[in-house]
């Protein structure tokens, strides 16, 4: 009974990840009214990333493949906060702080996923 509760959690935020991961792809700009080439590229790689972890998860994760893809998204999640706080020296405090926080509902929803 746990495991497919985690299951369908994972399911879940795996649908909801592939959800934005097809909005970043289809509209970029949706998320800021940035005109720039790079943060459009951006924005799409970063909705590439999240709807193939959201698919795998929305598929898997009624197997016993789904903890495997949920912990896969948290560790992506997990380091682009690292990432981004880690980049506040040579973006700026703003920029980092962007990057870093931006992920953080998401960690916790992949938390929240795995929980049994």
């Amino acid at each position: 009974m746990l495991r497919a509760m985690a299951g369908s959690r994972v399911r879940a935020v795996g649908a909801l990840r592939a959800a934005v991961g097809v909005a970043l792809l289809a509209a970029p700009k949706a998320i800021s009214r940035n005109d720039d080439a790079d943060f459009t590229l951006l924005m799409r790689t970063i909705g590439v990333r999240d709807l193939v972890l959201g698919t795998g998860a929305l598929l898997g994760g009624a197997g016993p493949g789904g903890p495997l893809w949920g912990r896969a998204a948290l560790a992506s999640d997990s380091l682009d906060v690292v990432v981004g706080t880690l980049s506040i020296p040579k973006v700026g405090l703003g920029g980092g702080l962007v990057a870093a926080l931006l992920p953080v509902p998401f960690a916790a929803a992949d938390v929240w996923s795995l929980r049994g």
